[in-house]
């Protein structure tokens, strides 16, 4: 027996929804201005290897959800190899996408450790989810 939200989250419509969603609003965390955000995270600002340390931590976490949140999208429609690349190209992309796009918010900049956070989180979310098929 299933929860009626459970139930909801295994029509496909609801998969799209949650999914699309997630990638809006991690675009939005990560294309607001540090200085005057819509949404405040209450993160540390300043410069500082905790904040580097938990930043990076972030990043790794957000983008192995994304891929995770379009396998479980994805293969509902596609075989299970292809959701995962699709997932995995989609995440990727994100992640490029976003890191270039921070260098036109003001005080933002694209970030060498953010870029492999981001990849990173994909490839270890990827490799979790292909070990599980």
């Amino acid at each position: 027996m299933t929860t009626p939200i459970l139930g909801i989250l295994q029509s496909a419509p609801a998969r799209w929804i949650v999914a699309i969603g997630w990638t809006l609003l991690l675009t939005l965390l990560l294309l607001q201005p540090e200085t005057e955000p819509l949404i405040d995270l209450g993160l540390p600002g300043g410069q500082s290897l905790w904040r580097e340390i938990l930043f990076s931590a972030l990043h790794l976490l957000a983008f192995a959800l994304t891929c995770i949140l379009w396998f479980w999208t994805l293969r509902r429609t596609l075989p299970s190899r292809r959701s995962l690349f699709a997932a995995a190209i989609i995440a990727i992309a994100l992640g490029i996408s976003t890191e270039a796009l921070q260098s036109f918010t003001p005080d933002r900049h694209a970030s060498l450790i953010d870029f492999l956070a981001n990849i990173g989180g994909v490839l270890i979310a990827a490799r979790v989810l292909d070990q599980r098929r």
